[in-house]
């Protein structure tokens, strides 16, 4: 691993002595270049070091990025925010953080470029560090559109996919090619071929960090986000019983640690100390304390204490008290099987995995059936489900855990994404501050519309 690093270093000083305006499509040139499956690793291996030392804000995430996005979402009371002197800003809704998604938008496009270097430049290939470096470079160019594509696409619509904007696809290097936009299906179509690709390889190598496993999950989030159900279950029960859920102490510690990967997490960030990611950690868990937990959400736990996350996740103070975690773990797939089920109108199942978790959260827990589930809330922010139809009890009831279990994880953003992009305000520096419908998809940056002949804007940023 440290030798990985060394080159890295020396590899990255390189190419940014390369300069390029163009880094959707640029080739780096020059007399050094990689020739050694060590040294294509070594371009992987700059990235997942900023994962692992906790301050990659556009792979995996940090934590101040995973608090970011809870501060878009209606998990916290923007609103009543206090502003702490010697703290610097922290957006309190999506508006302020639209035109800086241009960063997340130049870095996955930098990483999707030198996966292509790997894929396409590498004559190594029967080592077992090659078909590491080669699954590690499908997985995570699969994993940078998948992000790409939340950020920066509309929801997917199953029925308008093949019309519905996508992303410039950049899978070979062409110094004159100026990609336009594909469409939705299109994007995940390829992102679906590379995870496979990944998949294929079955690398565990824990040195690259994208394992078989984590391949996996993103693949069974690829066909939970467009709505491909029949696909989802499979993938995500089968990580869900190489990584049974946890429950009680266990669960507390494994989301409460700093650094370590406990109980069922597949990746996680910051498992290193450094300097950057002790900054993203210590700052995030700052601001707990200045932004109250809604109380939206706290209703949420009918429960109360017999849920061990009603006094894990806030204190009586509506503070929040689980620090935000990029990560990738099973729980999450429990919540995709029993989502899936119910939208193919198979509640038995759906019933099966939605009681399962709640089994591993809730004391004396009472199992739901169709008889006792909770109604509805004609209140809710959220009025529409993923496929643009009215909620069940049971989608409902799917919907409420999803909240519950990944809170401060970075999920809820996405989710209101997913189901109809609900337009809410906050009061802001004393006006009102509107989350408009058009803000869940952020901008193409200006300098891609300027550069590249025909290429569209998403709606809502053209003058």
């Amino acid at each position: 691993m440290k030798n990985l690093k060394n080159i890295s270093v020396l590899l990255m000083v390189f190419f940014a002595c390369v300069s390029c305006k163009e880094y959707l499509d640029v080739k780096p040139k020059g007399e050094v270049i990689p020739k050694t499956a060590e040294e294509f690793a070594a371009l992987l291996n700059s990235h997942l070091s900023e994962i692992d030392d906790g301050y990659d804000e556009a792979i995996l995430g940090n934590a101040m990025e995973k608090l970011e996005l809870e501060c878009f979402s209606d998990n916290v009371e923007n609103s009543l925010t206090k502003n702490v002197t010697g703290m610097g800003a922290i957006p309190k809704y999506v508006g302020d953080r639209l035109n800086s998604f241009k960063s997340e938008y130049e870095k996955l496009y930098a990483l999707i470029k030198n996966c292509n270097l790997v894929i396409h430049e590498m004559e190594e290939t029967d080592t077992e560090m090659a078909k590491a470096c080669y699954a590690t470079a499908y997985t995570l160019r699969g994993v940078a559109y998948y992000n790409l594509m939340r950020l920066f696409c509309e929801p997917y619509n199953k029925q308008k996919a093949g019309e519905q904007l996508g992303l410039s696809i950049v899978t070979r290097f062409d110094m004159e090619a100026r990609p336009k936009r594909s469409s939705l299906l299109e994007i995940v179509s390829l992102i679906e071929e590379d995870l496979k690709k990944g998949i294929s390889y079955n690398s565990k190598s824990e040195i690259f960090r994208y394992t078989v496993d984590v391949a996996k999950a993103y693949l069974a989030r690829l066909y939970f986000w467009s709505q491909n159900w029949e696909q989802a279950i499979p993938v995500a029960k089968e990580i869900l019983e190489a990584y049974p859920l946890v429950e009680g102490t266990e669960y507390v510690d494994m989301l409460s640690a700093q650094h370590a990967q406990k109980g069922n997490i597949l990746l996680r960030s910051y498992v290193l100390s450094h300097t950057s990611g002790d900054q993203n950690y210590n700052g995030a868990k700052g601001y707990l304390v200045v932004k109250p937990v809604s109380k939206s959400f706290i209703d949420l736990f009918v429960e109360k204490e017999r849920d061990v996350r009603y006094s894990f996740l806030f204190n009586n103070k509506r503070e929040a008290k689980k620090v935000p975690l990029a990560c990738v773990r099973s729980a999450e797939m429990c919540l995709i099987v029993a989502e899936s089920y119910a939208y193919l109108n198979q509640t038995k199942e759906a019933l099966e995995y939605l009681n399962l978790l709640r089994s591993k959260r809730i004391s004396d827990y009472t199992p739901y059936v169709m008889g006792n589930l909770p109604a509805v809330d004609e209140l809710a922010l959220v009025r529409v489900n993923a496929e643009g139809g009215a909620f069940t009890p049971l989608l409902w009831a799917i919907h409420c855990e999803r909240r519950k279990e990944l809170f401060m994880e970075g999920d809820r953003w996405f989710d209101l994404k997913r189901n109809g992009c609900p337009e809410f305000w906050i009061a802001k520096d004393g006006l009102k501050y509107e989350t408009k419908q058009f803000m869940y998809t952020a901008p193409i940056p200006s300098r891609d519309i300027d550069l590249i002949p025909g290429m569209i804007q998403n709606e809502g940023y053209v003058k």
